[in-house]
């Protein structure tokens, strides 16, 4: 795996400042390292995740089918944000049956948010906040535009973690997103002319 956490360096340092395009091997490599990231948060905090999981992502080098990985822009002083949440059964007194995860994190200017499903399934359609927040897998578009139109900050984090309800409670707030920043990396020929 240490391949892997070169290859993301690579792709996620430069989304921390620069506009940029990630095509489905960027979006493939951070998927598989977002999902890494999930299983792992999840052993030092409650360990409700399948141990095959991990296995799986060891040997097959890419999440499981039903598994699903999102990013969205993220902006805020704290620069490290770990949401973590179990999703249950629905319905009176099966509140106990786990049927799956969902991981949401940051890391400086990115979030990612990793839904772990421990049934196959279909869910329904998700809150995308103006389509601010982008699927990485499985992928849904060849190429994804980046950054997105607005960005989260922690505490409109809360409003990203909960939109796949937990089936505990009904979760309703108010969300305030603001515009991302948009800075277009300028060619190293136009560079030099606005030094001298």
């Amino acid at each position: 795996m240490s391949t892997l956490e070169n290859d993301v360096k690579d792709i996620l340092l430069p989304m921390f400042f620069q506009v940029r395009s990630l095509d489905e091997h960027a979006q493939h490599r951070l998927a598989l390292w977002a999902a890494k990231m999930a299983v792992l948060m999840d052993a030092v905090s409650g360990n409700v995740v399948p141990h095959g999981v991990g296995q799986g992502l060891e040997i097959h080098r890419q999440p499981h089918h039903g598994v699903r990985v999102w990013i969205a822009a993220y902006h805020d002083p704290n620069p490290l944000a770990l949401i973590s949440r179990p999703i249950y059964m629905p319905g009176e007194g099966r509140q106990h049956e786990l049927l799956g995860l969902c991981v949401t994190f940051s890391i400086v200017k990115v979030a990612f948010q990793v839904l772990i499903p421990f049934f196959e399934g279909d869910f329904a359609p998700l809150e995308d906040f103006y389509g601010s927040v982008l699927q990485i897998w499985p992928p849904a578009s060849p190429l994804l535009d980046w950054p997105p139109p607005f960005r989260f900050d922690h505490t409109s984090l809360q409003a990203l973690a909960a939109r796949i309800n937990d089936n505990r409670e009904s979760v309703t707030m108010e969300v305030n997103l603001s515009a991302a920043e948009r800075v277009r990396q300028a060619p190293p020929e136009d560079r030099k002319c606005r030094t001298n």
